[in-house]
Parts: structure tokens; sequence; C-alpha cells
């Protein structure tokens, strides 16, 4: 990627790749908003003055900042939903372009690029906090390469900046941001002194310690396994779920990724760049075993696949700068047209996923115009039915349901919420109550008048029983 065509291309190939992605993102929005914390965090908008931070992750603000825009000018529900779903498209497309083109750090960019490799499912999860990292930290990778061409406040002012939006994003950045460091410190393939390496590593390290004094909630710590835990997960780690979920998916995401490395590794055996071959083979191995042990509980279709997607970037880093400039010109020209190829099996895929989701919708659509004939807009489905009639059922069914019907307008607002099925039909307080509106399991009881009117609009009534027999849909008093 050294001559100025080569570039070129590549730089053509990042604009096209975004557009296709802000098409797509803005064609299947309600698919990919109305999707657990995505749906939650739009209905959290429409509903409070503020924006919804959880667990100190500040960096969530950008992808806000446009569906906030849309919801204070009361524009319509449907613009709201479009608006949140390409925000976070445009914020990666204003790092690509950052990076390429004020930084020139071309081959940060193609990172970006390479990592999109590894969407499929991952894109309908648009909140996803580790797809979002894959753009903050090849930008951050960039501005420390830039050395100190400017003046040195102003240089590390922008690089604290850099590591905050990367950390405050996900707690896991911490693992990525350290590759960055550690790949600058061993740049020329020996360790030297880096300065801004070595100052991103104690910026890291002091946002560390104010994420500890501020306190995040327990949702991050979730993921922390405890050292029995580790231990027992090496003992059985190659029957994990999140390893079986590796393996399977492996020829069609991985291969790619594990080639890429083998090539990487091999140029350093033959380039006595050893300290650069322990370094990168070690923390591809050990990232892949982190990523196991910690998402071994997670089975959906989605969660499969984004665990493994900065595998992406921890080995197409040490590939786009140190592998790639060592081709030839006819293999980079191979490459390229390799690349350009697989993007398009990407694209693809996306569409194989939304094609999974897309029924989802089409039910919520058929009960609620049921339910709407009858006059019925506050419905409840136990868990049983839902998983025979919702295809994907998600905890966030009572938003996903909210949001898609009142696009046609707050009159026809709909809401299915899901209960267990042995939930309690005798608490008339609750599932009978006029001015109750149930939403999520752990904010179960809203009032319907705390509800944005512009947007949503219940009438005042109890709720009842979504049931599915050999005749159809029909509702049942609870």
């Amino acid at each position: 990627m050294n001559s100025a065509a080569s570039t070129r291309k590549y730089l053509i190939l990042g604009h096209l790749c975004f557009l296709v992605l802000l098409i797509l993102s803005a064609k299947y929005a309600n698919v990919r908003v109305l999707l657990t914390d995505s749906a939650y965090q739009v209905f959290y908008d429409i509903n409070h003055p503020g924006m919804l931070i959880n667990d100190s992750r500040y960096s969530m603000v950008l992808t806000q900042i446009l569906p906030w825009i849309a919801i204070h000018l009361h524009l319509p529900l449907k613009l709201v939903i479009i608006s949140y779903s390409v925000s976070f498209i445009l914020v990666g497309y204003v790092c690509w372009l950052i990076t390429a083109y004020l930084m020139r750090q071309r081959q940060a960019a193609t990172l970006m690029l390479f990592v999109l490799l590894a969407i499929g499912g991952t894109f309908l999860h648009c909140i996803s906090e580790s797809f979002q990292l894959m753009f903050y930290v090849p930008m951050l990778y960039a501005w420390m390469c830039q050395g100190e061409r400017l003046k040195n406040f102003t240089y590390y002012t922008v690089l604290a900046i850099l590591v905050a939006l990367a950390f405050f994003i996900y707690p896991m950045s911490v693992f990525y941001i350290l590759f960055a460091v550690g790949f600058r410190l061993l740049e020329g393939g020996k360790p030297h002194i880096d300065k801004p390496a070595i100052a991103t590593a104690v910026f890291l390290f002091l946002f560390i310690v104010l994420y500890w004094l501020i306190g995040a909630s327990g949702h991050d710590s979730e993921f922390v396994p405890t050292l029995p835990v580790i231990f027992d997960s090496l003992l059985h780690f190659f029957s994990l779920g999140s390893f079986g979920a590796f393996r399977d998916l492996f020829f069609s995401l991985y291969l790619v990724p594990t080639l890429m490395l083998l090539l990487t590794l091999v140029g350093y055996v033959r380039s006595h760049q050893w300290w650069k071959l322990y370094f990168v083979g070690l923390y591809a191995v050990g990232f892949l075993v982190a990523a196991c042990i910690i998402y071994q509980t997670g089975d959906s279709l989605i969660s499969r696949e984004r665990y493994f997607v900065p595998l992406f970037f921890i080995v197409g880093l040490p590939f786009l700068i140190d592998e790639l400039p060592r081709f030839s010109k006819w293999q980079e020209r191979l490459f390229f047209w390799l690349f350009v190829a697989l993007l398009c099996l990407s694209f693809v895929r996306i569409m194989k996923y939304v094609h999974i989701y897309e029924p989802r919708m089409e039910a919520i659509t058929e009960v609620s115009q049921m339910a709407e004939k009858q006059g019925q807009h506050k419905l409840i489905v136990t868990r049983s039915t839902a998983e025979g009639v919702f295809p994907e059922d998600i905890w966030g069914l009572a938003l996903e349901s909210m949001l898609f019907t009142a696009q046609q307008g707050a009159e026809h607002t709909v809401t299915i919420y899901k209960e267990e099925d042995d939930f309690d039909r005798t608490d008339a307080d609750l599932y009978q109550n006029p001015e109750v509106y149930l939403s999520v399991n752990w904010w179960k009881r809203w009032e319907v008048k705390e509800l944005n009117p512009y947007y949503f609009r219940l009438p005042s009534q109890g709720y009842k029983e979504l049931v599915k027999d050999e005749n159809g849909y029909r509702l049942a008093n609870l």
C-alpha cells in the first residue's frame, strides 16, 4: 500500500463500504434498532430529557446526538429510528475520514475496513461496543503514530481524549489499547522508548482508576470470571459453548484472519523479529482463550459472532503494517481484489441475518393489527407462547413492539409484554390497572402518563393475554 495508486484504491473502497453501510442501516433501521439494548436506549431518550449512559460508557453520547436532536425537533418516530441506526455508521465513517485524510495513516484506516469482514449479525446489534471500538482504537493508534508533530500540549491533549473515547465506550477496550501500545513499543522489531505509546498507557491507567472511583454499575463485573471459573474453563476449554461457536463459524468468518496471522508470524520468523513474533502470536491466542472464557455463556446468533470481532483488529494491525508491505505488486493486487470479494460476502452475510430477524417484525405487525382491530393496545404473552410467535424472541419485546407500531402514529401504539408462564394473573393492580404500562423486567412498572405523548399513546385499559392455538391468535382475559 505504498504507491499512490494503491493508496487511492483503498480510499475509494472505504468510501464505497461506508456508503453501502449507510444505505443498509437506513433501509433496515427497524431490524437494527428494535433489538434489545438499542431499543432500550431509544425508548429512554424519547421519554427523558437527557441521554442514557450505562455503566459509565460516556462515549455512547456520540451515537445519541443525532436521534436526540430528532426527538427534540419532534420529527416522526420513523426518522428518529433511522437517525439512530445511521449514527453508528456515521461515527465510524468520521473516524475513518479523520484517520485516512487528516492523520494520513492509510494503513490504520484500512484496518477499519478489514474489521468489516467480521460483521454479519453484529451489524444488527448496532449498539455493540466491541464493534464501535474497532473504529476508536485504530484512530488512537494512528494518532500515536503521529509522533509529536504538534506542540506537546496539543498532541497529548488529543491523545488523552482519544484514549478516553475508546476506554469509556467499553472497559474491555483495555486489552486492545494495550495491544496497540505494545505494538508501537516494538516498532522496528525490538523494544524501544516511544513517548506517545507510554503516555497512552499512563492515560489508560488514570482512566481505569477514575472508572473505579466513579463506581460503575455491576453489569460489566458480570463478565469478569473468578479464578475457579477460569481454571475450570481451561480444563474444559474445548467443550465451552463459546469455543464451539468459534469452531462452527471458523470457515465462514475466521479462516481468513487465521491465515493472515500465520503469514504475519512466518514473516516475523524470516525477518528475525522475535519480539513481535512472541507478542502478536501470544496476544492472538490469549485473546481467543480469554474471549471464550469471558463469554462462555452467550448463545444467541449475534452473540456468537461478536465475541471475536476484535480478533480481526489484533490480526489485521500487524498484517497491514508489517506483512502487506512485503508483498510484490501482483500479490498486493491479488490481495486487494480478494479483500473486495470478502467484503461483498460480508454484506451478503448481513442480508442473511436480516432475513432471520425480519419475521419477528412481521409477527409484531400481525399481532398488533389483530389487537388494534379489537380495540386492545396492551397485551401480555407468556414465554412459551412467545417462542412460537416471535422468532428470535428477545427480552425487550414490550419496547420493540411500541417503537415499531407507534411509527404509524402515536394513537396506534401497541405494547406486547413477555411474562413467565406461571406469572400471577391475580395481580389486578399491575395487570388490570388502566394507568400502568409494563416495560422491561428491571424497570417493569410505568405510569402511562410518563410516556412521551407525542410518540406513544396507550388508552386507559388493562392487559389481555395473547393466545395462539390451531385457529390462530386470540385475546383472553387474565
